[in-house]
């Protein structure tokens, strides 16, 4: 069974737009990337300063790819007023024999510190238990990112576990902390 999911949808909450990419973000985009490096790359490795066209046009194709085969489900969150690029949520590694995925996200420097993570996360959730019925997410972290772990709690996610070789950052294995949610974790609206 494949994961499905109409690649135009938007969500909106009173602060916020998610919808899937389009090739039209590339410039701010690419921006949003490279401005955020000092505080997006040190935990994630393809955040860097010199993030280009290239590689914003390939991330973007990529992820409307993966939206046709329902192997990753990215958002991109927008501020609802400017419709400025937030930051990104995305319900990655779907695994359809274990019916869990990961739930991941990044905000924009500017952005950050004002909520918008655990915001544009409780959509997400919603849609991973609502939509594609799954049973499982889970949050995956460096034990050095306090932002993302308070994230992880603000959203009533369960620590599991620290786990050895869990991230892989510039090709080295790192220890990473695993968050879980099931959908008794939280109010699922019935279908």
């Amino acid at each position: 069974m494949r994961m499905a999911m109409q690649a135009d949808l938007e969500f909106v909450t009173d602060r916020l737009v998610l919808r899937a990419l389009k090739k039209t973000d590339l410039a701010e985009f690419k921006q949003a990337i490279s401005s955020s490096a000092d505080t997006i790359g040190i935990w994630l490795d393809w955040c860097h300063e010199g993030f280009d066209d290239l590689e914003a046009d390939a991330w973007i194709s990529r992820s409307r790819q993966n939206w046709l085969t329902g192997s990753c489900f990215e958002f991109l969150v927008l501020d609802k007023a400017t419709e400025h690029i937030v930051g990104a949520i995305y319900l990655s590694q779907i695994d359809q024999s274990a019916n869990q995925a990961n739930l991941g996200y990044w905000i924009r420097s500017e952005f950050q510190g004002c909520g918008f993570a655990v915001e544009a996360a409780e959509i997400a959730i919603n849609i991973a238990f609502s939509h594609l019925l799954l049973t499982r997410l889970e949050l995956v972290m460096s034990p050095r990112n306090k932002a993302s772990i308070k994230v992880a709690e603000r959203l009533g996610a369960h620590f599991e576990c620290r786990a050895r070789n869990r991230i892989i950052y510039n090709s080295d294995p790192q220890e990473g902390l695993v968050y879980s949610l099931i959908p008794s974790d939280i109010e699922v609206p019935s279908r």
